[in-house]
């Protein structure tokens, strides 16, 4: 009785050992994050003359307003193999009219930073009307690939959606001989009961072609919901954080459509009350 009460410990303790070491030897496998989760990719072509393959993703189609890209970079040779290492500009241009009647512009944009650990290069570009019948718009890329010291160029038409919802408002200054403005949305884009970060960019307009960030002004948010007659306490007001972004805090005391006025002040003078925004919860 003692022989076999002595066996079955031992074959005990020689199970509880060999799965402790095996629980040891095999932690639980967590699966990584896709970084292209969420984004949907918009348009696939070549820079020629850079060797590389070019793809551009974005949350949704392009549209009016604020529109956050990642652009993937793949050898166009060997596609397996992405490039990490590349300067990339954007070049939207809206052709209107045509012949002797032609007129082109650009809008704001974002550069993607040269260096990109994961392959992902993210930008911005902030189309400042919707296709229509009176222009089209063209998105063009340039790149130097520094794999390669090679440098190319592709270009995509592409159609710019009108939103339901305003994302952007381009505006002129009350001020004499102000530039045109343009305000757009960031953030949220999913928006919650409670306090929600706010976020704007505004850029100037210096030409046609360009429209560089601005970071002289200062804004005043007030939050109202149209259907119901009133607004929300406790909101802080967007201040600059960098590259024309400003930041600040929104509160929304229940679902249903906001409209978020924007007071835009320079040197403590109100230049425009124009600009606002429609957020659904």
């Amino acid at each position: 009785m003692k022989s076999i009460f002595l066996k079955t410990s031992i074959i005990l303790a020689i199970a509880a050992i060999t799965f402790s070491c095996k629980s040891k030897e095999e932690p639980e496998i967590t699966k990584p994050t896709d970084p292209l989760s969420g984004l949907i990719k918009l348009k696939e072509g070549y820079a020629i003359g850079a060797g590389a393959k070019v793809q551009i993703w974005g949350k949704k189609n392009f549209f009016m307003g604020y529109n956050q890209l990642t652009v993937i970079l793949l050898d166009s040779v060997n596609e397996k193999d992405t490039i990490k290492d590349s300067h990339i500009h954007f070049m939207p241009v809206m052709v209107m009219g045509s012949g002797m009647m032609m007129m082109q512009h650009a809008c704001p944009v974002e550069n993607p930073d040269e260096d990109a650990p994961n392959g992902l290069f993210k930008g911005a570009v902030a189309f400042v009307m919707p296709t229509s019948t009176a222009g089209y718009w063209t998105l063009g890329l340039k790149v130097h690939n520094h794999k390669t010291n090679k440098h190319g160029a592709a270009g995509f038409n592409i159609t710019v959606d009108n939103p339901s919802s305003p994302a952007l408002s381009v505006f002129t200054s009350l001020a004499v001989d102000a530039p045109k403005l343009v305000l757009s949305l960031v953030s949220p884009t999913t928006p919650k009961v409670g306090m929600n970060d706010i976020e704007f960019t505004l850029h100037r307009k210096e030409s046609d072609m360009s429209w560089p960030a601005d970071t002289t002004h200062t804004f005043i948010i007030t939050p109202e919901m149209p259907s119901m007659g009133h607004g929300s306490p406790n909101n802080v007001n967007p201040v600059h954080i960098g590259n024309g972004h400003y930041k600040g805090k929104v509160n929304f005391t229940m679902t249903g459509e906001w409209k978020i006025k924007v007071e835009v002040q320079k040197d403590g003078k109100t230049i425009s009350k124009d600009a606002n925004f429609i957020i659904n919860l």
